[in-house]
Formats: structure tokens, C-alpha cells, sequence
């Protein structure tokens, strides 16, 4: 198993484990270190399930992968990810979408449309009308943004 495999499997169970957040990989080669995005902020800084996860996955990718680098980060880092291999959701995971200034919030899960984009019913307001938002989908069961 490479260490972009042992990533994403991991990954993939933890989207499972904390439906609410995406992550994001990059792989850096000029410093041979792998970084993964963690959002949201309240789980990366406040989540003690989650620091417990991020220290044994670390210490497991250590021990397989002594020579590659690790880094965990979210997206107030003052590095970050410019070009994601892949992005993972789980399946709570809010997106954010604007119509006439305001914010709806709209679980990934729900009404979703699989072709280049997914469609999302917006709230009462407007319920006839979808918002399309670029994704990607793979044959299992996770969302890979595009």
C-alpha cells in the first residue's frame, strides 16, 4: 500500500466517524510531506474525538512511512491546500449556498442530483429551484468535490 492509499482509506473511515467535516489532500514534493485540511474549525481545534484520531493515524503513518511527513492543518493555516488531490465529505457536511444574499445551509446528503454538479433544494423560500454545485462522484459512497 502507498502512502497516498493508506491516506484516503483513512480518510474515507474517518468522513464515517465525523459525518460533519470535509478533508482535503495535497501532496507537496519538494518537501515530501502530505498535507490534509480538516474543516470544520470546531472539529480540527475543539474535538477531543478528533485530536485522539489525528495522534493515533499519525502515529500508525509514522511507522509505515518513516521517511514522508504528515501535516495536519485547517483552513485558517497560514500554509494551504492550491490543489487538492482529492476532497472527502461526510455525509452532514453543511454547504454553503448564497441566493440573493443570503445563506442557506444544505447538508450534502440531501437532494442530491449525480451528474457534473448536484443540485440542492433550496429552503421555503425558493422551492422550486435548485442551486448547482460543481462536484464529483466516484462509484462508493463519498462525495469528492471537484
Amino acid at each position: 500500500m502507498t502512502e497516498k492509499e493508506f491516506i484516503k482509506n483513512e480518510l474515507k473511515e474517518f468522513v464515517k466517524k465525523f459525518p460533519q467535516t470535509r478533508v482535503r489532500y495535497e501532496y507537496h514534493d519538494l518537501s515530501n510531506a502530505h498535507f490534509i485540511e480538516i474543516v470544520p474549525n470546531e472539529v480540527y481545534h475543539l474535538d477531543d474525538d478528533y485530536l485522539s484520531w489525528e495522534y493515533y493515524m499519525s502515529d500508525r503513518f509514522d511507522k509505515l512511512f518513516p521517511m514522508e511527513g504528515l501535516c495536519f492543518i485547517s483552513d485558517d493555516a497560514c500554509v494551504g491546500i492550491e490543489n487538492a488531490e482529492f476532497t472527502l465529505c461526510g455525509a452532514d457536511y453543511m454547504v454553503f449556498v448564497v441566493r440573493e444574499n443570503v445563506v442557506f445551509n444544505q447538508p450534502v446528503n440531501g437532494n442530491i442530483v449525480f451528474n457534473d454538479t448536484f443540485s440542492l433544494k433550496t429552503e421555503e423560500k425558493y422551492p422550486n429551484e435548485t442551486m448547482q454545485v460543481q462536484f464529483e462522484y466516484t462509484s462508493e459512497e463519498y462525495l469528492l468535490a471537484a
